[in-house]
């Protein structure tokens, strides 16, 4: 996990991040994570423009750094400009689906292999576990059965979920056709290891295991989520739009828009939290998802024990109870939350709205601070911390860093800085050629 801030307004655009990262894989069907505090989460998108892009939660593409993908990006990209910040976006992905550099296809294929490997493994390790199977007592032929039933249910159960774009039928037929006898081989060996040698369909079970890496990937797939922020060609004021990739299943990139916010001369200041975001939920808006569900959690018992005391009273159980405390309990969420808001969230949004640069910045830098200091005393794993990086985008002077940490000492690297202003004076040069 992670801690990352965007704050906007008429002025200009602050991204904030910490420098823990999260890198996850499965192996004998179990999730193994580490954690890290060097990472790097934000970096200028373009050379050129005023575009930046903040990458949270899982920190590769399928063992491909983010850091790789994106500069890789940016040195295509060169002078080219778009209109919007979702522009930018779509045209990200599309070079990350296209480069059979970074993603060769021999890569994919034994990604694809790798992944329903691991799945089958988990269904083996789940059927094992089915109450079914643990009732079956010592005789074989009823463990055997048992398995059979419960592998069968799993299928039904599987092949009951739709699949989401970009993925599609013919996608699961033509993987079938080409990995089914390289996955029927794990299978069979997955069998001996996981499953005591039962001697279950390896079709099926082939099956299952594609079955369930196309239609649910968010179960087998680390999610990453990336935040494309800054100004197009056209803007005059900052936007951002968000998205969230599961990366590579056969060939298909599978990535979603998820959201986005663009400022209007209306529109005075934004701030949005991702990833974990509960002290600056507290923050921004005086409370945070811990209260919000206890107050629901009480407020629903309170009236159930109120219910139960007027029909003790009045010798008659009240009619449609669940229905009323739900009409209830969403009325007095509605009243708070939006008074809340008013008094707490609105007012702190004009503030945002009428702050300049450096203070933005400085407000984007705490929050990711405040929810650093909170992880590190509440919670073992830390998945919150490290130097904090904080980056500002405005439409004249781009993009410049406000804090970043360097794993060099710059006095010592003298020609890394002269080889970055080249670099520009080339950009600069190739931009003048091509207008």
């Amino acid at each position: 996990m992670t801690s990352e801030i965007c704050v906007m307004n008429r002025h200009s655009l602050v991204l904030a991040a910490d420098s823990a990262a999260t890198v996850s894989r499965w192996e004998n069907g179990k999730k193994e994570e580490r954690y890290f505090k060097g990472s790097n989460k934000i970096f200028q998108l373009s050379d050129a423009e005023p575009v930046g892009i903040m990458i949270y939660d899982s920190a590769d593409l399928q063992r491909i750094p983010w850091e790789i993908v994106v500069k890789s990006f940016r040195a295509q990209l060169g002078a080219t400009s778009f209109a919007t910040i979702r522009e930018y976006g779509l045209r990200f992905f599309g070079f990350i689906e296209a480069h059979r550099g970074l993603f060769p296809q021999t890569y994919l294929d034994e990604l694809l292999i790798e992944n329903v490997d691991q799945i089958m493994i988990r269904f083996l390790t789940m059927i094992n576990e089915d109450d079914r199977v643990r009732s079956a007592g010592d005789s074989d032929a009823a463990i055997l059965e048992a398995k059979k039933e419960s592998l069968n249910d799993f299928v039904v159960l599987t092949k009951a979920f739709d699949l989401v774009a970009p993925l599609e039928e013919n996608d699961i037929l033509n993987a079938h056709e080409k990995y089914s006898e390289r996955l029927q081989k794990e299978a069979e060996t997955n069998l001996q290891l996981f499953s005591q040698g039962a001697a279950l369909d390896v079709a099926i079970l082939v099956d299952l295991g594609l079955q369930a890496l196309f239609r649910r990937p968010k179960l087998f797939l680390p999610e990453t989520g990336i935040v494309i922020a800054g100004y197009g060609t056209r803007d005059y004021f900052p936007s951002y739009v968000e998205f969230s990739c599961l990366g590579f299943v056969a060939d298909r990139l599978c990535s979603t828009e998820n959201g986005d916010h663009a400022i209007t001369p209306r529109d005075s200041g934004f701030f949005k939290a991702f990833a974990t975001t509960a002290m600056a939920d507290t923050f921004t808006m005086g409370f945070g998802p811990d209260v919000y569900a206890l107050v629901q959690s009480h407020l629903r018992k309170v009236l159930h024990e109120f219910a139960d005391r007027i029909a003790a009273e009045v010798g008659a159980a009240v009619p449609n109870v669940e229905i009323l405390v739900n009409e209830m309990v969403a009325a007095h969420t509605d009243r708070w939350t939006g008074d809340v808001f008013e008094k707490h969230g609105r007012p702190l949004r004009r503030v945002i709205g009428s702050l300049p640069t450096d203070e933005l910045a400085e407000l984007a830098e705490t929050l990711v601070m405040l929810e650093s200091l909170k992880e590190k005393v509440t919670r073992p794993s830390e998945s919150v911390g490290g130097p904090i990086d904080v980056a500002i985008i405005t439409k004249h002077e781009g993009f410049v860093w406000a804090k970043r940490k360097l794993y060099f000492d710059p006095k010592l690297n003298s020609r890394f800085f002269l080889r970055q202003q080249a670099d520009h004076r080339r950009l600069k040069e190739d931009g003048n050629a091509a207008e």
